[in-house]
């Protein structure tokens, strides 16, 4: 990233060491305004995209005569081509500005980051020399820090920045880069200090907030760490970097399944990041969801194979599932990549083990040395040594084992079983007991014990041992008989009368929302449902807006949050960009009920009558029962004077929601106007019985009162449809009631 400010139109005139020379001659006024443009556009001082600042470049140095402007205009360029990593470009605009002004400082200075770029640097740092004799030292005091960086020289790049920093403390670039200076170095509170600094100046530079979450992250301050990294984020959500930092702040801080998000996202923007891969699989092998930790191991080993550590530990989740000959193919190659990889050999020699290959086994122990379990280590020596018929050395490497780990089970059988190959019962039976002492129910050392000790004529000593087992027999038989008894005694008693339990009360949804969020401000999926279930609600309309426009940083093109995006602007009145963001969402879910109802509302709203019941047949084609898409086609239908299919579509959206008194309603209305006042009225009679405050209902019935030559009952309901609201004549008339 360039973090070098090009200097403004007026910074270039002033600092250029010469007057203007020569004039162009008075153009056109419109010519006039025109090329002044361009001139903004290509110094920066119009913000442009570096394709169009280079285009605007050429266009004004084609017919500017000013020398000290042209001059401008070259170096301008060349910052430009710099930036653009072509430095020899940059270099002849440079140079060519130099031409016309001698001492022109933005060339000086272009030209001497271009010769550091190609590293030469002593060049580089003696016209960085020549321009601090013109002016504007401290600026210079900076460039000359990043040049001697560049060389190397970090302490002397840090003594220019120091300088700098003292000359002008407003040098947002000097600032950030001092605190990266002081980050790499462990000063961490001080780095805090100088990015809090650039901040203050330069609120919208990513790469501060980024440094800023690092150091956060070393300082132990993981939540802090996770707020700047959000704040890059907002500014770029496609750094890859950031997204990593991201996660695994969250698993400092002990939350795995946002940790885990963020590395998803970085892999959306990469899909072969490395470290993000890793750390992905890393933390499903945490979370023991081996299935998807082999997955995700296969997916790391697919993008770099020689990751020794990625086969060690997808090995290990396969010989967990029993899958040992995939385990050893994986360990093989481990060990094939770095031979010399302790853990790796230990892990095949504990395989090798399980498969009876102890010669092996042995020679990968011997190689790997202890480790970091050494006790672990020296009673899989012991289980080797035992196996290839050798009782003596394997004595020797259980004691050394035991006296790491004095109650290890499977050493404490190991060392009686190799005391009893050697011949000493004695001392089998002490080791046999030992382990009993630790596990009384181990079943190995039961039967060894119980075999050896009428040899050693200790007889008795079985006994208890075979009555504690009896006694848990007969404990665990008699549980069970009880259980059943007091099952069998209670159903003879008359049961009580069953207290309905209280009625579940659903937790707040919004509230439980507010607080995941609240922990993961990026949780796209949470964002797209709380502003849903937001709009509508005064006070939480402006925190919907938010969190439509944060999703769809992170993800433009999400339906689910286009779609709830096209609701906003269709009550915003805005019907052209709800219909803009309905196609959008349809685009990525063609079938999506919710975007083709938005599309089909935007498109009745904009008058687009015709396209908008079109809309509304693709809609039914998908949710065929769906009563809102049905009544407001069935209006369309109405407005086509279509009668008997909008009736039809009345009788399916009242078949479809029989507990909405607007389809009751709408097909009472369209009744009374084809004359089918009885059934009219008996809809109408249905809607008041949902809801009696409708005052459109009243209306209507009035009016089917009417038709039929009910007066007084007329009469009456109108009074009514009055006094409830008066607004209920048109309400009654949206139904588009027409024949």
């Amino acid at each position: 990233m360039k973090l070098l400010r090009l200097f403004s139109v007026g910074a270039f005139a002033m600092l250029a060491a010469q007057p203007a020379a020569a004039y162009a001659p008075a153009a056109i006024p419109e010519l006039a305004e025109r090329a002044q443009e361009r001139l903004r556009v290509c110094m920066g001082a119009i913000e442009a995209g570096g394709a169009e600042r280079r285009l605007a470049c050429d266009e004004s140095l084609t017919g500017e005569l000013n020398r000290a402007v042209r001059a401008d205009l070259l170096a301008s360029r060349g910052w430009i081509s710099e930036a653009e990593n072509a430095l020899d470009a940059a270099l002849r605009d440079f140079d060519a500005a130099l031409k016309a002004v001698p001492n022109h400082l933005a060339a000086l200075r272009g030209r001497a980051h271009t010769l550091s770029e190609l590293g030469r640097h002593t060049e580089a740092a003696a016209l960085i020399e020549r321009a601090m004799a013109l002016g504007g030292r401290a600026t210079l005091l900076a460039d000359r820090a990043l040049l001697r960086e560049r060389a190397g020289n970090i302490a002397g790049a840090r003594a220019d920045l120091d300088d700098a920093i003292a000359l002008d403390p407003s040098n947002s670039w000097a600032r950030g880069t001092r605190g990266r200076f002081r980050q790499d170095e462990g000063e961490h509170e001080a780095a805090l200090a100088d990015l809090d600094a650039a901040l203050s100046l330069e609120p919208e530079v990513t790469s501060y907030h980024y440094r800023r979450g690092l150091s956060l992250v070393a300082l132990a301050r993981p939540r802090e760490a996770i707020a700047a990294f959000d704040a890059a984020l907002r500014l770029e959500p496609t750094v890859v970097q950031v997204w990593l930092e991201r996660g695994r702040a969250f698993e400092a801080l002990g939350h795995d399944g946002p940790a885990l998000a963020s590395y998803e996202r970085a892999l959306r923007l990469d899909s072969r990041h490395e470290t993000s891969l890793s750390r992905r699989a890393f933390l499903l092998q945490r979370l023991d969801r081996v299935d998807d930790a082999i997955a995700a191991y296969d997916r790391l080993l697919a993008v770099q194979p020689t990751a020794a550590f990625g086969l060690n530990n997808r090995a290990g989740l396969l010989a967990g599932l029993g899958k040992r000959e995939e385990a050893l193919r994986d360990l093989d190659r481990a060990i094939a990549l770095v031979p010399g990889d302790g853990n790796a050999l230990r892990n095949r020699a504990q395989l090798l083990l399980q498969l009876g290959r102890n010669d092996k086994a042995l020679r990968d122990l011997d190689r790997a040395g202890p480790g970091h379990d050494a006790g672990a280590w020296h009673g899989m020596r012991g289980d080797a040594l035992l196996a290839l018929g050798r009782p003596q050395p394997a004595l020797e490497a259980y004691r050394a084992a035991l006296a790491l780990k004095p109650q290890d089970r499977a050493t404490l059988f190991g060392f009686g079983l190799a005391q009893e190959i050697r011949g000493d019962r004695g001392a089998a039976a002490a080791a046999y007991g030992a382990l009993l002492a630790v596990d009384p129910e181990h079943e190995g050392a039961l039967e060894r014990r119980e075999e050896l000790l009428p040899a050693l004529g200790r007889s008795i000593e079985v006994w208890p041992a075979r009555l504690a087992g009896l006694w848990r027999s007969a404990g665990d038989s008699y549980e069970r008989e009880r259980a059943a008894l007091q099952g069998a005694y209670r159903a003879l008693w008359p049961q009580p009368q069953a207290v309905p339990a209280p009625l579940s009360i659903p937790p707040n949804l919004l509230a439980a929302l507010d607080a995941a969020l609240a922990l993961d401000a990026f949780d796209v999926p949470r964002l797209i449902r709380r502003a849903q279930y937001s709009i509508g609600q005064p006070q939480r309309e402006a925190q919907a807006r938010a969190d439509l426009a944060v999703a769809l940083l992170l993800e433009p093109e999400n339906p689910a949050a286009l779609v709830q995006r096209a609701r906003l602007n269709f009550r915003d009145g805005a019907f052209i960009a709800a219909q803009a963001d309905a196609d959008a969402a349809l685009r990525g879910e063609p079938r999506s009920i919710e975007a083709l109802f938005q599309r089909a509302r935007a498109l009745t709203a904009r008058g687009q009558l015709s396209a908008a019941l079109k809309a509304y047949d693709d809609l039914v084609a998908v949710a065929p029962a769906n009563a809102a898409a049905l009544l407001n086609r069935a209006l369309l239908l109405q407005h086509a004077r279509e009668y008997e299919r909008a009736l039809a579509d009345l009788d399916a959206a009242v078949a479809a929601n029989r507990a909405d008194p607007d389809g009751w309603v709408a097909r009472a209305a369209l009744r009374t106007a084809l004359g089918q006042t009885d059934a009219a009225i008996a809809d109408f009679d249905r809607a008041l019985s949902l809801d009696a405050r409708l005052g459109q209902a009243w209306y209507g019935r009035a009016l089917a009162h009417q038709r039929r030559g009910d007066a007084a009952e007329a009469a009456a309901d109108f009074a009514k449809a009055k006094a409830l609201d008066a607004q209920a004549e048109e309400r009654y008339r949206a139904f588009g009631v027409t024949p």
